[in-house]
C-alpha cells in the first residue's frame, strides 16, 4: 500500500475522512502516446484515462517501431516496489494495561503464522467475503398429477337380453371413480364399451402408447351362445378391468383426455355419445362399415407390421432421433416377442411337472398303505419316496406361482409391443398426411404462379381470387399437417422414454425375484432328496455300500432268485394271495405265479 501506516488499520480508531472530490480534468495527462497499426508514433494532447488507474508509462526510448497499438503499455524501466514500513502496533486498550506493555515490545512470534490474536503478534482478520451465490437451479419439471382418484370395478351383473336384436347375455360391471375425498361417481359398463374406449383413445391421442387392454378369452365365444355364464370368470375380468382403468388415469397423456372423462362420468348409456356401441341396432349398423374399415386399415395391418427404418423412411421420416429409435426398438420388440412366450412356456412346464409329481406321490402313498399290510419292510422305502415326491411337487408348484407373479412385468411389456407398433404407425400416418398436404399445397401454388400473369392481363379477377384462396387454404392445411406430425413425433419420443424407464425399473426387480426364487427352490428340493437319501442309508445300511462315501446314488443290479428277478435284500413277491401271487420286478413287469 502507498501508506504503510494503514497496512494494519485499528478497528477502534475513528473512520478516515473521505477523500476530497477531484476536479473534472483530474486524471488527464499532459500528453499521451500511442502507436498506430503502421508503427508511427503519434502524440495527442489531453487524452483521458480513468482516475482510478495510473497513467500509462512513457514509450521505450531508441526502440524499434512495433507494429500494433499496444506498445505504449510496455514499461520503459522496471521500477522496484516501494519499501514497506514495519507494522505499527495498535493503540493500547484502556481496560488492559498488561496487554499494552506486551504489545509495545517486539514479539518473538512476529512474522509467524500465529492467527488473528494481536496479543501474540497476530493481525486482525479482515471480514471474509460473502460466499458466492449458487447458480439458480433449473425449475423442476412438474410430474403428472392424475385428475381422478382410485377406480374400482366390481358388482358384475349378468344381463339376459330380450328381443330380436338384444344379442347374447353379457356381464355389466359397476365402475366407481373417486373424484375427491367426499365425492365419487358410479356408472355401469360392459366389456364392449372398454373396447370402444381404447379405439377412441387411439384416435384422439395419436403417438401415445396405451396400457394393454384385457383380451377377450377364446372360450368366451362358446359361453356367450349359452345362458351359462361363469361368475368366477366375471370376478376375474372385473379385476383385470380395474387394473386397466387405473393405468389409464395415471397415463400422462390419456389421463387428461375428454374421452376418458366421458367414459368415467357419463351416467347414461355410453352409446348415447358413441354410436358404435349404441343400444339401438340400427344405429350400430349405420356406423359399422366405417369403423370396421378404419380398424382394418389402421389397426391390424400396422400392429402386425415389424418396425424397420426402411418403412419409416418410405413414409417420409426426417427425424434422426426417431429413426434411431425405430432401429433399436425394432430389435428389442423382436427379442421380447420371442423370449417372453418361451419363459411363460417354461413356467407352464414347471407347473405341469409339479402336478404330475404330486399325482405320482399320491399313487405311491396309496400303494404304501396296501403293501403295509402284507410286507411292512417294503412299505418303508415306498413311504420315503412318496413323501419326497409330494414335498417336491408342492415346492415346485409354489415356485411356479412365484415365477408367474414375477413374470407380470415381462408379460405386460410383451403385450405393450403391439401398442408401441401402433404408436409408430400413428407417426407414419401423420407423415403420409403431411407429405400429401405439402404436395397439394405445392401444386396449388405452382398453378397460381403459372396463371397469375395471364389472369391479370385478361382482368379475370374472380378466377384469380379463387385460385389465391385455394392456394392459401392448401397452404394452411399443409402447415396444420406439419404441426400435427411434429406433435405426434414429440409425443412418441416422450412415450418411448417413459415406457423405457418403467421397463428398466420393473425388469430389474423382476429379474432379482426370478433368480432368488429359483435359487431358493433349487436348494430346498436338493435338501428334500438329500434327506430321503439319508433316510434310505439309515434304514437300509446294507444297500448303501460305498454310496455314502461317493456322494452319488446307485441301484444294485437285479439277481435271479428262484426264477424271478429281485433286488439284493428285497423279495421279488410283493402281494401274495392264497392261490395266485403277483410279483413286480425292478423293471415294472408283472409276473403271475
Amino acid at each position: 500500500r502507498p501508506d504503510a501506516s494503514n497496512a494494519y488499520p485499528n478497528p477502534l480508531a475513528p473512520p478516515a475522512p473521505p477523500p476530497p472530490p477531484q476536479p473534472i480534468n483530474a486524471g488527464y495527462g499532459a500528453s499521451s502516446y500511442y502507436y498506430s497499426t503502421s508503427g508511427q508514433q503519434t502524440t495527442t494532447a489531453q487524452q483521458p484515462y480513468p482516475p482510478s488507474q495510473p497513467p500509462p508509462p512513457a514509450p521505450l526510448q531508441n526502440a524499434p517501431l512495433m507494429q500494433g497499438r499496444y506498445q505504449n503499455y510496455l514499461p520503459s524501466q522496471p521500477s522496484p516496489p516501494p519499501p514497506r514500513a514495519p507494522p505499527s502496533a495498535p493503540p493500547p486498550h484502556p481496560s488492559s494495561q498488561s496487554v499494552v506493555s506486551s504489545v509495545t515490545a517486539p514479539s518473538l512470534l512476529a512474522g509467524m503464522h500465529v492467527g488473528h490474536n494481536p496479543s501474540v503478534g497476530g493481525v486482525h482478520s479482515s471480514p471474509a467475503p460473502p460466499p458466492a451465490a449458487a447458480p439458480p437451479r433449473p425449475p423442476a419439471v412438474p410430474s403428472f398429477q392424475p385428475f381422478y382418484g382410485l377406480v374400482t370395478v366390481s358388482d358384475p351383473i349378468l344381463v339376459q337380453g330380450t328381443g330380436l336384436f338384444s344379442g347374447p347375455p353379457h356381464w355389466t360391471y359397476g365402475v366407481t371413480v373417486r373424484m375427491n375425498k367426499d365425492q365419487s361417481m358410479s356408472v355401469r359398463r360392459r366389456f364392449k364399451h372398454f373396447v370402444a374406449l381404447e379405439d377412441r383413445l387411439r384416435a384422439n391421442c395419436p403417438g401415445a402408447i396405451l396400457s394393454p387392454r384385457p383380451e377377450k378369452h377364446a372360450s368366451r365365444a362358446l359361453e356367450e351362445a349359452s345362458a351359462r355364464q361363469s361368475a368366477q370368470f366375471a370376478m376375474q375380468r372385473a379385476q383385470e378391468l380395474e387394473r386397466y382403468l387405473n393405468s389409464l388415469i395415471n397415463h400422462p397423456i390419456v389421463g387428461s383426455s375428454d374421452v376418458l372423462r366421458l367414459f368415467l362420468t357419463l351416467q347414461d348409456h355410453i352409446g348415447v355419445a358413441w354410436p358404435e356401441v349404441s343400444s339401438s341396432a340400427i344405429t350400430r349398423l349405420s356406423t359399422l362399415g366405417n369403423t370396421t374399415a378404419n380398424k382394418i386399415s389402421d389397426g391390424a395391418a400396422n400392429a402386425m407390421q415389424d418396425l424397420g427404418v426402411a418403412q419409416q423412411q418410405a413414409a417420409g421420416e426426417d427425424n434422426a432421433e426417431i429413426l434411431a429409435l425405430v432401429a433399436s426398438e425394432g430389435v428389442r420388440i423382436a427379442a421380447v416377442s420371442q423370449a417372453v412366450p418361451k419363459m411363460e412356456g417354461t413356467i407352464a412346464l414347471l407347473r405341469e411337472q409339479a402336478d404330475r409329481s404330486g399325482m405320482v406321490g399320491l399313487e405311491l402313498s396309496k400303494l404304501t398303505k396296501e403293501v403295509q399290510q402284507s410286507h411292512a419292510e417294503l412299505a418303508t422305502p415306498l413311504e420315503f419316496l412318496s413323501s419326497a415326491l409330494l414335498r417336491s411337487a408342492r415346492r415346485s408348484k409354489r415356485l411356479s406361482v412365484e415365477l408367474n407373479a414375477a413374470m407380470l412385468p415381462f408379460s405386460t411389456q410383451y403385450k405393450l409391443c403391439r401398442y408401441e407398433r401402433l404408436a409408430f404407425a400413428d407417426r407414419r400416418q401423420a407423415l403420409i398426411k403431411r407429405t400429401a398436404a405439402r404436395q397439394k399445397a405445392d401444386a396449388r401454388a405452382t398453378k397460381l404462379h403459372l396463371h397469375q400473369s395471364s389472369l391479370q392481363t385478361r382482368h379475370n379477377i374472380p378466377a384469380l381470387e379463387r385460385m389465391e384462396m385455394e392456394a392459401s387454404m392448401s397452404d394452411g392445411l399443409a402447415r396444420e399437417a406439419v404441426q400435427e406430425a411434429d406433435k405426434v413425433g414429440a409425443v412418441l419420443l416422450e412415450e418411448i422414454r417413459r415406457v423405457g424407464g418403467t421397463r428398466t425399473e420393473e425388469w430389474r426387480g423382476s429379474v432379482k425375484v426370478l433368480a432368488s426364487s429359483m435359487k431358493e427352490a433349487c436348494a430346498e428340493r436338493v435338501g428334500i432328496w438329500e434327506s430321503v437319501r439319508e433316510q434310505f442309508m439309515v434304514e437300509f445300511p446294507e444297500m448303501g455300500g460305498g454310496v455314502a462315501d461317493a456322494g452319488i446314488a446307485s441301484t444294485p443290479l437285479p439277481q435271479e432268485v428262484g426264477g424271478q428277478k429281485s433286488v439284493s435284500g428285497m423279495p421279488a413277491t410283493i402281494v401274495d394271495h392264497s392261490q395266485n401271487s403277483v410279483s413286480y420286478s425292478t423293471t415294472g413287469e408283472v409276473v403271475h405265479g
